[in-house]
C-alpha cells in the first residue's frame, strides 16, 4: 500500500502550476526497478546477469503491478512516471549498448508497461539479462530476455506524444553479496592452436586465419559463461592468440613415472643442439632431482640455458621424477638427443627419457595415477609453449587425446604440481562450443582451484557448468554457475590470491 501511495505522491508532485493557474505537466521520468520493486540508482547500483535457467519459474510470468521476483534478485523491470497521460498502457524499449563502442548489442522493442490506475506509475513485466545468444532466444520468454555483456549500458527509452520522451541507463555489473556491487574482475587467457606438423596446417580450422578466429571465439565463450560471476577475459578481438608448431624435443625426463633413484656407475651422454655435453656418471642413490641438476649444469657449461622442474610423485612411484629443459640464451628451445654412439644413460635403474610431442596419434592424456604431474608428452608441450607468467591461463587447442577419453583437461594450483593454470581442449570440445561448454568448464577447474565435480559428492544437476557431464544445445544445457562458485572463484583466483588470476577492472 505504501508503494502505491508513494507513486501517487510522485505523480502529484510532477504537476506544477503555471502563473495562469493551469496545470503544466513536467517531463516523464523513466527508471529501473530491482526484484523487490525498489528504484535503482544509476550511480550506485548495477544490473546483473542471471544465473538461473532462462525460462524457468524464477522469471515471474505475472505482469501484475505489485509482482516481485523473490526467486531471482537479478531480474529487473522498468517504471515510467508520465504525469500527462491518463492511459493505463504504454510502450517502451530496452537495449544493451557496448560501453566502449556505443554499438547496440541487443534490443527489446515494444515492451508493454501497464498500471492499475492513472494515479500510479507504469511498470513492465520482469526482464532477465543473459550472456549468450541461446539464452536470448529461450522458448517462451524471448520477449522478456535481453542479451548483455559485462560493462554494457542498459538503456530504457520511452517516446510519447508531442516529443515527450524519457531515458534511463544503468550499467551491467555483478551483485554477489548484500550491499554494494562487486567489482568486475578481469582474467588473461593465452590461446595457442597447435599445428599437426611443423609449419603444417592447424589442428582446428581451414587455415591460420580461420584457426585464429576459432581461438578468439574461445575468449568470447569464456566471457559469456563467466559473466554470471562478474568475470571477463577482455575483448576477443585483441586477445593473445597464435598458431604454433609442436615444440622440438627440448625436454629430458629423469625417472619418469617411477621416480627411482640411480643405481650408480652408469654413464649419461647426450647432445644439445648437436653439441655433446661432458659425460656424467650416475651416483648411487641419487634422486632424480639431483641427477637433473647435474645435467642442467652440463648444459649450461655449453653456454646454453637450462631449467629444472621437479614433478609431483605419481600414485605408484617411489619418488618424484624431474624434467630438464634446454634453451638458447634468447629462450628458444634447443633439441636434446642421444649421442649417436651411446644410449642416454646406462644406469641400471634410473631412466632418462626424451619428451617428444607427436600429435599424429593424439596427445597422451593423464590418468588417475598421473593426473597431477601430467604425462610426459603433456609436460613437454606445456613447459615449452606456456608462458612464464603465473597470472595467465594458457589454453592449448589440440586435435584429440590419444585415448579419446575426454574433450578437455585442466591443471590446477591446488594439486600442488609444477604445472598449473593450463588447460587442453580438443577438436570435439571446440566443435561443441556452446553445447557442452567444455572450455568454460575446464576453466572453472582452474578458477575454482577444484579438481572435482559437484555430482561427485551430491545430486546430478546437468544444467550447472561444473556439474556438466552432458552436451545439450539448449537453455537447460550445462552452463550455469552457482553463487557459491562465483564467490569461490573470487577467493581462490581473485585479488589477494596467489597467483592472482583475476584482477579488478576499474569502471570508467
Amino acid at each position: 500500500m505504501w508503494r502505491t501511495t508513494l507513486a501517487a505522491a510522485l505523480l502529484a508532485s510532477a504537476l506544477a502550476l503555471t502563473s495562469g493557474g493551469r496545470a503544466h505537466a513536467q517531463a516523464p521520468v523513466m527508471r529501473f526497478l530491482d526484484a523487490s520493486n525498489a528504484v535503482l540508482d544509476a550511480e550506485r547500483d548495477v544490473l546483473a546477469i542471471s544465473r538461473n535457467v532462462t525460462n524457468d519459474a524464477t522469471l515471474p510470468r505475472s505482469t501484475a503491478w505489485a509482482t516481485t521476483s523473490p526467486a531471482d534478485p537479478d531480474n529487473l523491470r522498468i517504471e515510467l512516471l508520465e504525469p500527462s497521460s491518463r492511459a493505463l498502457t504504454i510502450t517502451a524499449s530496452l537495449e544493451s549498448i557496448d560501453h566502449a563502442t556505443g554499438a547496440v548489442r541487443a534490443r527489446l522493442a515494444g515492451i508493454t508497461l501497464t498500471r492499475p490506475s492513472a494515479d500510479v506509475a507504469f511498470r513492465s513485466a520482469f526482464v532477465r539479462l543473459v550472456g549468450d545468444a541461446m539464452d536470448a532466444e529461450a522458448p517462451g520468454v524471448s520477449d522478456r530476455v535481453l542479451r548483455v555483456a559485462l560493462g554494457d549500458d542498459v538503456r530504457a527509452v520511452y517516446t510519447g506524444e508531442a516529443g515527450r520522451a524519457a531515458v534511463a541507463t544503468v550499467r551491467v555489473g555483478v551483485r554477489l553479496e548484500a550491499g554494494a556491487p562487486s567489482a568486475i574482475l578481469y582474467g588473461r587467457l593465452r590461446v595457442r592452436v597447435l599445428r599437426r606438423t611443423p609449419r603444417g596446417v592447424p589442428v582446428v580450422g581451414t587455415s591460420d586465419v580461420n584457426a585464429l578466429e576459432i581461438a578468439r571465439a574461445q575468449v568470447a565463450i569464456a566471457n559469456e559463461a563467466w559473466a554470471q560471476c562478474g568475470i571477463t577475459f577482455g575483448d576477443p578481438r585483441v586477445a593473445d592468440v597464435a598458431v604454433v608448431d609442436v615444440p622440438t624435443t627440448a625436454l629430458l625426463a629423469v625417472a619418469d613415472l617411477d621416480g627411482l633413484p640411480a643405481a650408480g656407475g652408469g654413464t649419461i651422454r647426450l647432445t644439445v643442439a648437436g653439441r655433446a655435453i661432458r659425460p656424467l656418471t650416475t651416483r648411487a642413490h641419487e634422486r632424480p632431482l639431483g641427477t637433473a641438476l647435474r645435467i642442467a649444469d652440463a648444459i649450461r657449461a655449453l653456454g646454453f640455458r637450462a631449467e629444472v622442474f621437479e614433478n609431483v610423485q605419481t600414485e605408484l612411484a617411489s619418488g618424484r621424477s624431474a624434467d630438464v629443459v634446454a634453451r638458447a640464451r634468447d629462450g628458444t628451445p634447443l633439441s636434446i638427443a642421444a649421442d649417436a654412439t651411446a644410449p642416454l644413460s646406462t644406469d641400471a635403474r634410473q631412466t632418462l627419457t626424451l619428451g617428444r610431442v607427436d600429435l599424429d596419434d593424439g596427445l597422451q592424456e593423464f590418468e588417475n595415477m598421473t593426473a597431477v604431474a601430467g604425462t610426459l608428452e603433456e609436460r613437454a608441450l606445456i613447459r615449452l609453449l606456456a608462458d612464464d607468467d603465473p597470472r595467465t591461463v594458457d589454453i592449448f587447442l589440440i586435435d584429440r587425446f590419444t585415448g579419446n577419453t575426454r574433450q578437455g583437461e585442466a591443471f590446477i594450483e591446488g594439486d600442488g604440481g609444477s604445472i598449473a593454470n593450463v588447460l587442453f581442449l580438443d577438436r570435439n570440445g571446440v566443435r561443441q562450443e556452446r553445447e557442452a561448454w567444455t572450455q568454460s568448464h575446464e576453466l572453472g577447474h582452474v578458477l575454482l582451484d577444484q579438481p572435482f565435480h559437484p555430482d561427485n559428492v551430491g545430486p546430478d544437476r546437468p544444467w550447472l557448468l561444473m556439474d556438466a557431464d552432458s552436451s545439450l544445445g539448449l537453455v537447460t544445457g550445462p552452463k550455469r554457475l552457482t553463487l557459491d562458485e562465483c564467490l569461490r572463484a573470487r577467493v581462490e583466483s581473485g585479488p589477494g590470491a596467489v597467483p592472482e588470476l583475476l584482477s579488478v577492472q576499474p569502471r570508467d
